[in-house]
């Protein structure tokens, strides 16, 4: 289903830690998407240089107070958490409730970060969690309100990023293949996501990224709810426009 377009890359980085290791995919499972390690030519600049992003955009606006979280339902077996055997925080568990509009992500090693559809909601079947209306979402992480901005979602892959905001550190996912999108934060690229769009996520962490961007538990919840909720990949503009213009010649 990841037919979203790509991203440029997101605002000015900033300083982290340490490098850290990989991780590996979902229940070994890895649907239609690979794990591919971000490739060196794709990175943000490193730290202190200008990113490639000719207009950086201002932070998302805040997601509305933080919902109620609805409790899954036990005699569905689709909302059942899908679990990412990650070999930085172990087990991580995402669960896709599409019909209610909720994603949630746990993990011992983890913060607890939900995802939440406005009741009511106008819902577009071509995103996982039903909407990309910031107005109709609500983020929080271990139940702090966190910014959130979706892209509308068009033509081009970079109408496809995801940007969020939590507890002051600045996050984007965006499609950088046709399936698979590169998590950012503070404008570098930390890792790498694919997600079927049925809940199953598969993160890598490569070790080749910049210096001071080690991965932290937040970094990883934040991104695993992000390609949950979301999709990942995204086909180009010319393979888009091309599929269009088929269209409406047949």
């Amino acid at each position: 289903m990841n037919t979203h377009p790509s991203h440029q890359t997101p605002p000015d980085p900033q300083v982290s830690p340490q490098p850290v290791e990989g991780a590996r995919g979902v229940d070994g499972h890895h649907g239609t998407h690979g794990t591919h390690g971000i490739r060196q030519g794709q990175l943000p600049p490193a730290a202190g240089t200008a990113p490639s992003d000719p207009s950086p955009e201002p932070s998302p606006e805040p997601s509305a107070h933080p919902r109620p979280l609805p409790t899954p339902r036990k005699d569905d077996p689709s909302t059942a958490p899908s679990t990412a055997d990650d070999l930085l925080f172990g087990d991580v568990h995402v669960t896709l409730d599409a019909d209610r509009g909720v994603v949630t992500v746990t993990g011992d090693a983890l913060p607890t970060v939900s995802l939440v559809r406005a009741e009511g909601a106008d819902v577009d079947e071509a995103v996982p969690l039903g909407t990309r209306s910031a107005a109709a979402l609500t983020l929080t992480v271990d139940g702090e309100a966190a910014r959130l901005a979706p892209a509308r979602g068009r033509f081009l892959r970079r109408s496809y990023r995801v940007d969020a905001e939590c507890t002051g550190v600045r996050y984007r996912l965006t499609p950088d293949g046709l399936e698979e999108s590169t998590l950012f934060k503070e404008g570098i690229a930390i890792g790498e996501l694919s997600s079927t769009g049925d809940g199953r996520v598969s993160a890598t962490w490569p070790e080749d990224r910049p210096a001071g961007s080690e991965v932290l538990p937040q970094d990883a919840a934040v991104g695993y709810a992000l390609a949950a909720a979301f999709g990942t990949g995204g086909q180009s503009f010319w393979v888009a426009a091309g599929a269009f213009v088929g269209d409406l010649l047949s």
